[in-house]
């Protein structure tokens, strides 16, 4: 199956927070690639598809985290699920731009 994206992913390896819409619980996971249309998180939290999340992203090139205040999960599968980010205020979306702009120069640490 080829996979047509809109956005390009980069392969990155960071910890990210995120809570379910509709709980409080926060948990935590790893980021594995991110475009700026979405993410990709491994956890050992089961998601289902559709589930609404809000997330934390955070990067040590960035000063303050990434809030994204409204995703979904678009797929998951054993350990990992991918999220499609929904709304993003103007300022996180710029750091999300620089974040993508330092990932992509960068090899990843974990290959």
């Amino acid at each position: 199956m080829i996979e047509c994206r809109e956005y390009p992913r980069i392969p990155i390896d960071l910890q990210i927070l995120f809570s379910m819409t509709d709980q409080t619980d926060i948990r935590q996971g790893t980021l594995f690639d991110i475009s700026t249309g979405g993410c990709a998180v491994i956890s050992g939290i089961s998601m289902a598809p559709g589930t609404g999340v809000k997330l934390l992203i955070q990067a040590t090139e960035l000063a303050v985290p990434i809030t994204v205040h409204s995703a979904a999960v678009r797929w998951a599968t054993h350990g990992e699920f991918g999220v499609e980010f929904l709304r993003l205020t103007d300022l996180d979306r710029s750091r999300l731009q620089r974040l993508l702009h330092v990932a992509t120069r960068r090899p990843p640490s974990h290959h």
